[in-house]
């Protein structure tokens, strides 16, 4: 059974494979496209992560981690609203705008972008106008008063950085639903420009200028949504590029009501994840001083790398779940998912074990002590969320969006509820286990949830491989802390030994037939070069 999973069956009911990988021609086929829009995205990852965490540094040390944990908490609020105002016509759009194509349906292409547009529009504007009349509720919910009083002031100033922020809502909400129109076509190139590298690139050099200024605060905030501005001009023109002949003339349709009803699940899906939606921020905000939200503000910061191959493949997954599922090739579906897993997991668990195992070296980059307990904690949970995949794409391009609703209605209550009682008893260390409890119970309640729902689950008969390999990588680690000495320069070399070991395992482990058709597709592809 693992086998034909894998795409190892036999031989007699299978087309002939590919020379080298041993592939079936349309498994090899699949590979490549992930493969392909995988790296894009991930190099766009890499970009908008290592551009943001440059101007986290930056920030953290200008405004000091109370003035980062003030701006992180104004920016989670308009991140909330954002995701809030989308409504999930993003997904909508992707999803149509894929079976449209798949269809050769043309009038489908330029009908669900309007109706994405259109939807995502008129929910960002209606967020927009509640955001700005309910700026001084938030204030006094997340405001911290100064010792002997001052309760007015600060309210005052938090609810003002909120209405300067506050045309971010509407803005991302075009700039998302036009990246995902790109993406219905199952190429990453125009969505990793406009999002990953034109807007993060803006906002770091607006960002210094602002903090050069003099403008704290109140320029970050301020550039954040500058930036969005020119992001969403790039999406729109590489848009309306790509539209072909036959999908301009042909009369715009799309099923909206289908749409709508599609949407606003998976918009609430995507509004309540523990990720997305920042509870952590939100709940020490409330809770907790502007310094335990900026040092949980590091410690999630640095969880990033660890995240992008994840972040990286899931965007060109989802339209290929999307156009294999219509087809109802479910053998297909569930090989491409656990090649997509066990890559993820190669490049995501080594990041985490090093975070978890020796956080003091990137912990020191911000100047934030105590940080480093909150870094480990949160590692494990994303263990959790790494390892078992793009999960909840699988649930929702299949057409299930309230099954995740409901996975995230129940793990935001858990998370508050939890929040609620953790926070005032161990502060933001508390906070940090809540997330990595809720999340490794999340998405382990999604593995379960696809294989019932849709018949195919992530781990594939070689996904030992990189937990191996892992293990063996946090063992040399672990020894290596043992060395008499301490400093930077010890704990680096420890890390690259770490490192080596890592590699040394997968090696002895040896390649898969996906890996060995992607690399066979890159030797192509540099003697077509040459």
């Amino acid at each position: 059974m693992a086998d034909a999973a894998l795409g190892r069956g036999d031989v007699s009911d299978r087309p002939e494979r590919t020379a080298k990988s041993g592939l079936a021609p349309e498994s090899a086929s699949d590979v490549r496209t992930v493969a392909r829009g995988g790296a894009v995205q991930i190099l766009g990852q890499v970009s908008q992560r290592s551009l943001t965490f440059l101007f986290t540094v930056v920030a953290a040390r200008v405004l000091g981690t109370a003035g980062y944990g003030l701006y992180r908490q104004v920016s989670q609020v308009l991140a909330v609203a954002g995701q809030l105002g989308l409504a999930g016509f993003n997904y909508a759009a992707m999803r149509w705008i894929a079976r449209a194509r798949a269809a050769d349906d043309h009038g489908g292409v330029l009908g669900a972008a309007r109706v994405g547009l259109a939807g995502a529009g008129a929910a960002s504007a209606l967020v927009c106008a509640l955001l700005l009349a309910l700026a001084g509720a938030l204030a006094r919910g997340f405001a911290d008063c100064p010792a002997g009083g001052g309760c007015g002031e600060a309210r005052s100033a938090f609810a003002e950085l909120v209405r300067v922020g506050a045309a971010y809502v509407p803005l991302f909400a075009l700039l998302q639903v036009l990246r995902y129109c790109t993406q219905g076509y199952k190429t990453m190139l125009p969505s990793v420009i406009a999002g990953n590298v034109v807007q993060p690139t803006v906002r770091l050099g607006l960002g210094v200028a602002a903090f050069a200024l003099g403008w704290g605060v109140e320029g970050a905030v301020a550039t954040l949504t500058a930036s969005v501005v020119v992001a969403l001009v790039v999406a729109a023109w590489w848009f309306n590029r790509m539209l072909t002949p036959a999908q301009r003339a042909a009369p715009p349709r799309a099923p909206a009501a289908a749409m709508v009803r599609f949407a606003l699940p998976q918009g609430g899906s995507s509004l309540l994840g523990v990720q997305v939606l920042g509870i952590g921020i939100l709940v020490l905000g409330a809770l907790a001083d502007d310094q335990s939200v900026g040092r949980f503000a590091i410690a999630l910061s640095l969880q990033g790398p660890g995240t992008v191959f994840l972040g990286g493949i899931v965007n060109i997954w989802a339209p290929v779940v999307a156009d294999l599922h219509e087809r109802g090739d479910l053998r297909r579906l569930e090989s491409l998912y656990q090649t997509i897993n066990r890559w993820i997991a190669t490049f995501s668990f080594p990041v985490f074990a090093v975070l978890i195992v020796e956080p003091d070296p990137f912990v020191a980059m911000f100047d934030a002590p105590g940080a480093a307990p909150v870094v480990a904690a949160l590692a494990v949970g994303n263990l959790f969320y790494t390892g078992t995949g793009p999960t909840g794409y699988v649930i929702s391009m299949t057409g299930r969006p309230g099954v995740n609703l409901a996975n995230s209605i129940v793990s935001v209550a858990l998370y508050v509820a939890l929040g609620i009682w953790a926070v005032p008893r161990y502060g933001v260390l508390g906070m940090a286990w809540v997330d990595a409890f809720v999340t490794a119970l999340v998405n382990s309640a999604r593995v379960v949830e696809a294989k019932l729902l849709v018949g195919v689950q992530p781990f594939g008969r070689t996904f030992y491989k990189p937990v191996v390999a892992t293990l063996a990588g946090a063992a040399v680690l672990l020894a290596w802390r043992l060395l008499p000495g301490e400093g930077l320069a010890l704990d680096v070399a420890g890390i690259a030994v770490a490192a080596a070991a890592y590699v040394g395992a997968l090696a002895l482990l040896g390649l898969d037939d996906e890996e060995r058709e992607v690399l066979d597709a890159l030797k192509r592809k540099v003697r077509r070069a040459r």
